[in-house]
Parts: C-alpha cells; structure tokens; sequence
C-alpha cells in the first residue's frame, strides 16, 4: 500500500489516539492536582484541628486557673468581712462603754448633793467601830460635811466596787473583774448594780473564751431584769454566740425576741442586718 494511502487511512486513527492519550494525561494530571490540594487540604484540617487543641487546652487552664483565683478571693474576702464583723463588734463594745461612762458621770453629778447619812453616833459608847463593807458589821464611823460624827449607809461603796471591777476589765485583768463582778452582784439587794453586774460578768466570760458560761450570764439578765437597761444588749450577744457557732435557728430566734422587745434600738438594727447576711 503506497504511503500516502496507509496516511490517509491511518491518520484518523493516529489523531484520535493522540488526542485520547493527551485526554488521559490530562486527567491524570487533574487527578494529581486534586490529590495535592486535598492532601493539603487536609493538613489544613489537622492543623487548625491541632490549633483548636491547643487553644481548648489554654481556656481549660485558664478556667482553672481563674478557679483558684475566685477560692482564694473568696477566702480572703471571708476572712476580711470576719475581721470587719469583729471591728464593728469591738468599736460598739466602745460605744457601750462611752455611753456608760456618760450614764455614769451623770449619776454622780445628780447625786452630788444627796450623799445618805445616818447623823448619830458609830455605835454604843466606848465600842470600837468595824470597817465599813464587812458583812453583819455596823456602819463604819465617819465625818459630816459639819464635821459631826456620822454612820455611812451599808451598801454605798457597791459603786466604788462595781467601778474597779470595770477598770479590771478595761485593763484586761478578766480574773480580777470577774470577781469584781459577782462582788457586786451578790452585795447589792436592790437590784441598782445587780443588773450591770451580771451582764458585765457575761461581758468578762466572753474575753476569757467562756462562751457557754457568757450564755448563761445573758440569759440570766434577760430573765431577771425583764425592764432593765441590759435586756436587749444581752439578746443581742446571746444571738451574736449563736452566730459565730454558726447556729442560725438559736440565733434568729432570740433576734426574733430583740427586735419585738426593742424595736428601733441599734441592737435591733445590728440583728437585722447581720440575718441577711
């Protein structure tokens, strides 16, 4: 067959061939590229997955991390509010004794003028005179402002004791106070100091970490001094025991009693307050 005859025969053939082999080149190539992108794709996807690891890791710290910080403000802020409460605690324990004083000194100066004297003699003639205070003793001899001999009332110096047992007390001395206290208690049949005394021993028991006892002692002027001037400042550090022991149910209810007998009062107040803590 002449050359020219086998081209023209074949030549189709040849072009098709060509162009079937250049189709599949190409999509192999394609296919190549495709893999390429989605290989890279996919370390893409890896990558930002590692990167999303790393990053879950970090606020997972982070949160625990913040975790401790908020515990440890927490605590420190429990320990600032416990320290504040014993403050405010301390500054109106100040407050009570200032009122006191005042109280105290206003006494004084009403009775300045009404000293009680018994005029007459210090007992029969040519018997010797006993110290004043002794118990079952007479009246101790002494001079009148016109300097006639006179007989002093028993019982006036329940002041004098009631006013060292304080400065006892403001020394820090408790030992000497609490004796002081229950002193004055026992002497005084009329009830002026008795009421003072007794919540003072309270007082006095709570400074030596008696609580149990100061309880008692509270109680004890809530009960037997119903109108007293103490009434309320003993419910109140009746409540303020169970409160600090974290017993709310005692606590509110001798509250509960303060505020309905001493409506207005800054004990009352003081209560309120410190319930919805």
């Amino acid at each position: 067959m002449p050359a020219r005859d086998f081209l023209k025969s074949f030549l189709p053939r040849l072009v098709l061939l060509s162009i079937s082999i250049l189709f599949w080149t190409g999509c192999s190539a394609i296919t190549m590229m495709r893999t390429e992108e989605l290989r890279k794709v996919q370390d893409q996807v890896r990558a930002t997955g590692k990167q999303i690891e790393n990053l879950q890791k970090s606020v997972d710290e982070l949160n625990l991390a913040q975790g401790g910080s908020t515990s440890k403000m927490k605590a420190d802020l429990t320990l600032m509010l416990t320290q504040l409460e014993s403050q405010i605690t301390r500054l109106h324990a100040e407050i009570d004794e200032t009122q006191f004083r005042l109280t105290q000194l206003s006494a004084k100066i009403e009775k300045l003028d009404q000293k009680k004297y018994i005029v007459g003699g210090a007992g029969a003639p040519g018997q010797p005179g006993t110290p004043a205070g002794t118990p079952g003793a007479a009246p101790a001899t002494a001079v009148g402002p016109n300097g006639e001999p006179v007989r002093v009332v028993e019982g006036l110096d329940l002041e004098a004791l009631f006013n060292q047992a304080r400065d006892d007390y403001i020394r820090g001395k408790y030992d000497l106070a609490l004796a002081g206290f229950k002193n004055v208690y026992e002497k005084d049949a009329g009830g002026t100091w008795r009421e003072l005394a007794m919540f003072w021993l309270g007082e006095t028991l709570l400074k030596q970490d008696k609580p149990d006892k100061a309880l008692e002692a509270y109680a004890r002027v809530a009960k037997e001094f119903p109108r007293g001037t103490k009434v309320c400042s003993s419910r109140f550090k009746i409540g303020l025991i169970y409160h600090q022991r974290k017993d709310k149910t005692k606590r509110d209810e001798e509250w509960s009693k303060l505020i309905s007998e001493c409506p207005g009062t800054n004990e009352a107040q003081r209560a309120q307050e410190m319930q919805k803590e």
